[in-house]
């Protein structure tokens, strides 16, 4: 029987999001040099986005999975929640920023977008400031909105996660409901059966034999 690990969960697997790419934390160290406001690994509806722009533009960074048909399908399906949920999209190529050339062009084009805020109240003919007003208010509603139930799918997440940890854990220790264990019969130090097998003193065992040769020995005695 093996000892019930304990280990503690990293970051990414409580918390739903991957280890960062070597493209991502290059994105990210350019950013920060370019004086660009983000956040990573924002928690957005049922999704986790590689970045959030000045609380508005969604940078995600599709590595080779996402050339696949079926993943540009999901990836659609992703993009478009996220823009009903009031933020802009841009996805990069890891491939594009994977040299200095196409890194540096992804981040002129991310600080273009960002300086020209959100899409729609820039277009000719949306002057009306009140009516600007309006549709920011309803945009950032819909932002909040869709933040709120990230932070919330994510603690659903942790809570089943520590929930199958405690049910793991209890398996361990369940006997015919006794909740009786090895540490119970050899202690926390004898977990681990492969070890006690090896810390044996085989020497000492009885010859398969011997319980048989036992058992005659009794019956030639009860017969004399």
């Amino acid at each position: 029987m093996k000892k019930h690990s304990g280990r503690k969960y990293s970051p990414g697997e409580i918390w739903g999001y991957h280890q960062d790419t070597a493209s991502e934390l290059k994105l990210a160290k350019a950013l920060k040099k370019a004086g660009v406001s983000f956040e990573r690994e924002v928690p957005i509806k049922q999704f986790t986005v590689d970045f959030l722009v000045d609380e508005w533009l969604i940078v995600e960074v599709d590595g080779w999975s996402h050339l696949t048909s079926s993943r540009q399908v999901e990836d659609r399906k992703r993009q478009s929640i996220l823009e009903n949920s009031g933020f802009s999209v841009v996805r990069i190529p890891a491939m594009d920023i994977s040299h200095q050339a196409g890194l540096k062009q992804w981040v002129s084009k991310i600080l273009k977008i960002s300086k020209q805020g959100p899409p729609g109240l820039t277009r000719a003919g949306f002057e009306n400031l009140h009516l600007k007003k309006e549709v920011e208010t309803v945009r950032h509603k819909l932002m909040e909105q869709a933040r709120r139930a990230g932070i919330a799918a994510q603690k659903r997440k942790r809570q089943v996660m520590r929930s199958g940890d405690n049910q793991r854990a209890g398996a361990s220790r369940r006997y015919s409901g006794t909740g009786e264990s090895m540490n119970d019969y050899f202690g926390p130090e004898a977990e681990d059966f492969e070890k006690l097998l090896e810390q044996y003193d085989w020497s000492k065992a009885p010859d398969k034999d011997e319980p048989e040769k036992r058992r005659n020995a009794r019956k030639r005695s009860r017969h004399k």
